[in-house]
């Protein structure tokens, strides 16, 4: 399916590699192709998107501010008084992609790929 995915996989930092394993390349291309797009024009004025929380929503930072946006619901972004800390970085799923070359294939393509590959990691 992908070519060389041993070699891409081995370019990847510690925390793209857990995103390649807990989101999956499908999870990274819909992130990257279909979310961003869609969530970015509507930011909030000086707001820009930091990644995806540990419960799953995109946050977002208004560097000026400090005040922290969730993406609720696929419709808005909420301002939050306590923004997660730890999130996965919106650059690390974009390095993600471009490593990968996500652009080239359909989404339904990438399904099962990164737990195939993972499958046959030697531990």
């Amino acid at each position: 399916m992908i070519s060389d995915i041993q070699e891409k996989y081995d370019q990847l930092s510690p925390e793209q590699k857990e995103i390649f394993a807990g989101y999956g390349l499908r999870q990274v291309k819909h992130f990257v192709e279909v979310s961003l797009p869609n969530i970015e024009p509507s930011l909030p004025e000086n707001a820009a998107v930091q990644g995806v929380n540990a419960n799953g929503k995109v946050q977002a930072m208004n560097a000026d501010t400090q005040q922290a946006y969730l993406w609720i619901s696929d419709l808005q972004w909420q301002a939050t008084a306590s923004p997660t800390v730890s999130f996965d970085s919106k650059q690390d799923f974009i390095e993600v992609w471009k490593t990968f070359e996500l652009a080239n294939y359909e989404l339904i393509d990438l399904s099962h790929v990164h737990r195939d590959f993972l499958e046959n990691q030697p531990v």
